[in-house]
């Protein structure tokens, strides 16, 4: 019996046969990309779904997302409203701009000195509100309701210790509503399931602050003791005393031993805190939230000091029984074997958070402990860095360059398969195609097509009388057949054959010489990153020659010559064949630059992975791929390309992200000390280095560039919609140039 199909994935998949095995699956392929899912697991469909499809706008996105997770009214409500989408479309376009975001106030650098001039001010300015006075029969204002970013708790100790509040038992009890109508409206006023959703993320966000209210109380209390109500002046006013108290030794004990209390770090390490030796006098309580003093904070959750009035500075210890004594070496005498201690519940909750999010690269290069925010406490205790100059980044470098998983090929690509596959009847009867980019070259492309069925009357008659031949070899040929071949890995070894083909016919110098540079180290060193980056230069340069296929269709079974297939005289099946074979280059470019940027990351953030210059020439051909996928989303930008551009995201965002990438590459690379040190020759002006590497000092003998003119591409850059190479050099000057001129 086989399985029952979910409503969602029909919806955006084609369900395929049953797989002739035990697993009971099915193979699905996304109708809006094509991406074909041969195993058809449900993880996987709707990671596709919710995170990775480009032919998906951010609206459906999150419809889809809502449904999976059961909420289909909160699905149907968003999908009605159009100012949620609106939100959506915002919230993409501030993502992929790196908007900056303000500060929550649990991550401002608070101090004591700034913690008691805060509360001061709140009381000068309560001061100042009760000293006017008001006319008769007109009662107090009500309070303005508090700023977002502020708890409505920030002013409640001093309100109801002022004169226009008085206590609770003056308060006149005539106006409560009965016991029935606050049932009643209780009843009328129940909140959904999706309410009560956004209800605990909104109280999430409210409650990052508390940590701030209840010192800011604490210290209201000690400074201020006359603003307590005299009819609270009982078991309130020592339990506001005491949590003062409480609160004020335990910030001086930190100080104290902040020297001697080591910082637990990102991999588990942390001194175990010492238990209440009294179990009757509480501790200090300890806050739910990351603290926002940092290190001193933690050291003082960590120190948890037993305090009382009559003696602030002396702990209270539990007597010792009779014949204790104190050991501590081993049973040998020896000393005892440190042992990590567990995390308490908030610095385990916190650790939880950050290895969700990953720490930032600054922390993973240096080795500190990160947190949560951004920018993290130690990016942003770095009042005047040195090196570090690109602020808190903790996105992936496979995030930050998207240029090739975004997918633009692939989904004009598809929307033209599923227009042709809804007018006509299409098969296969065993004809074949054959592309290549040079003709003189041995390399061949070959793969199967699909054509289309003619139409008949009831005798079986062709009704369209174009087609004089009725065999099915000479039926017109409409598309390639994507759905019984694997047209991205028939691309990728293409492309490794003619891979030497392409380097031999660069006609950029400086690229040619470094390509050749590269395949001689590669082929001395075996870097695994360098022949990726060699791969991802094939295949842009396949995307850059889109319109460039020499194609021919041939049959084997018959003795036939092929027939050329040219876009003069077959301009739709041409442009449909280069369409599906840019889709395809860019599948298999979207998977080598992931896989590159990812190693990439991996090594450059390691301390202990040595690096030498294979990185640096692997970084050179990234950004001269990433220039020219720049000018392409460039040339979307024209007014007659302008309407045919498929993706919900602006094309200008794309062609930005070069910048992003050079910089953070070019500052690791020098951390790194893998980046060359370059001059300017005086006596011809040349850009050469002062290395004592060899193999350096000959590359830079090869390229034999200009200082001025690099110089110029990199401030100057001119774009010129017929020529893919005009943007050379612009991110590629970032790695050339002397440190105070790039």
């Amino acid at each position: 019996m086989g399985r029952r199909p979910n409503a969602l994935i029909l919806q955006y998949f084609e369900r395929g046969p049953k797989l002739q095995d035990q697993s009971n699956r099915y193979p699905h392929t996304c109708k809006a990309c094509g991406e074909h899912f041969p195993r058809g697991r449900l993880d996987s469909l709707t990671s596709h779904l919710t995170k990775k499809c480009p032919a998906i706008s951010e609206a459906e996105r999150v419809n889809a997302l809502l449904t999976l997770s059961g909420m289909s009214h909160a699905s149907q409500r968003f999908q009605q409203s159009p100012q949620a989408q609106a939100q959506a479309q915002a919230h993409a376009h501030a993502q992929a701009n790196g908007s900056a975001v303000d500060l929550p106030m649990i991550q401002r650098d608070w101090t004591a000195l700034g913690v008691l001039a805060e509360v001061s001010r709140q009381i000068d300015l309560n001061e100042k509100n009760d000293d006017r006075g008001q006319p008769n029969g007109v009662g107090p204002p009500a309070p303005a309701a508090p700023p977002a970013a502020q708890p409505a708790e920030r002013f409640e100790l001093q309100e109801q210790f002022t004169m226009e509040n008085p206590p609770l038992n003056q308060e006149n009890s005539a106006g409560e509503p009965t016991k029935a109508e606050t049932q009643l409206e209780e009843a009328d006023q129940a909140p959904t399931a999706e309410e009560r959703l956004q209800e605990i993320l909104r109280a999430e966000d409210t409650q990052s602050e508390s940590a701030n209210i209840t010192m800011a109380a604490a210290a209201t209390a000690r400074l201020h003791p006359s603003f307590l109500d005299p009819e609270m002046l009982g078991e309130e006013a020592d339990a506001a005393a005491d949590a003062a108290n409480a609160t004020a030794n335990a910030n001086a004990a930190a100080t104290t031993t902040t020297n001697n209390l080591p910082m637990a770090d990102m991999t588990g390490t942390e001194e175990p805190a010492p238990a209440p030796s009294a179990p009757s006098t509480p501790a200090v309580p300890t806050p739910s939230v990351p603290p926002p003093w940092g290190e001193l904070t933690y050291a003082t959750d960590s120190f948890q000091a037993t305090i009382t009035n009559s003696s602030p500075m002396q702990t209270t210890t539990g007597p010792l029984g009779k014949g204790v004594f104190r050991l501590d070496g081993g049973p040998n005498g020896a000393k005892s074997r440190h042992s990590r201690a567990r995390f308490n519940a908030t610095r385990r909750k916190e650790v939880q958070e950050v290895r969700k999010i990953g720490a930032c690269i600054r922390c993973r290069v240096l080795r500190k402990t990160c947190s949560q925010g951004s920018p993290c406490d130690t990016c942003r205790k770095v009042l005047s860095p040195r090196v570090w100059r690109s602020g808190c980044v903790r996105t992936k470098f496979s995030e930050q360059l998207d240029l090739y998983s975004a997918g633009v090929q692939i989904v004009l690509a598809q929307a033209r398969v599923n227009s042709l596959k809804q007018a006509m009847t299409l098969g296969s009867h065993g004809v074949l195609v054959e592309a290549c980019h040079f003709p003189d070259c041995a390399p061949r492309l070959q793969l199967q097509v699909l054509q289309r069925d003619p139409d008949r009357d009831a005798e079986g008659k062709l009704v369209d009388a174009s087609i004089v031949d009725d065999r099915p070899s000479s039926y017109p040929i409409v598309m390639l057949d994507n759905d019984n071949q694997d047209v991205p890995a028939a691309v990728e070894t293409y492309m490794r054959e003619i891979l030497p083909d392409m380097i031999r016919r660069e006609p950029s110098h400086f690229m040619q010489a470094t390509l050749q540079t590269a395949v001689d180290v590669a082929g001395k060193t075996n870097d695994e990153l360098l022949k990726k980056s060699l791969e991802l230069w094939g295949l842009v340069e396949i995307l850059d020659r889109e319109r460039q296929w020499t194609i021919s269709a041939k049959t084997w079974a018959e003795d036939t010559p092929a027939k050329s297939i040219k876009e003069d005289t077959d301009g739709e099946l041409f442009n449909t064949i280069c369409l599906q074979l840019a889709a395809a280059a860019e599948r298999k470019a979207a998977a080598t630059s992931k896989a590159l940027l990812t190693g990439m990351q991996r090594v450059l953030q390691d301390s202990k992975v040595r690096i030498d210059f294979n990185m640096y020439f692997a970084v050179l051909i990234l950004l001269n791929c990433v220039e020219k996928s720049s000018w392409a989303f460039k040339a979307w930008e024209q007014e007659n390309l302008r309407h045919l551009w498929p993706l919900e995201k602006e094309p200008v965002s794309f062609a930005q992200q070069g910048y992003v990438i050079a910089n953070l590459l070019h500052m690791l690379l020098g951390i790194r000390k893998a980046l060359p040190r370059t001059a300017r020759r005086e006596v011809d002006g040349k850009l050469v280095t002062e290395e004592e590497n060899s193999a350096i000092r000959e590359y830079f003998e090869a390229i034999n560039l200009d200082f001025a003119q690099v110089k110029a591409k990199h401030e100057r850059p001119a774009f010129s919609p017929t020529d893919s190479r005009s943007f050379e050099l612009l991110f590629c000057s970032t790695l050339l140039l002397p440190n105070s001129d790039s």
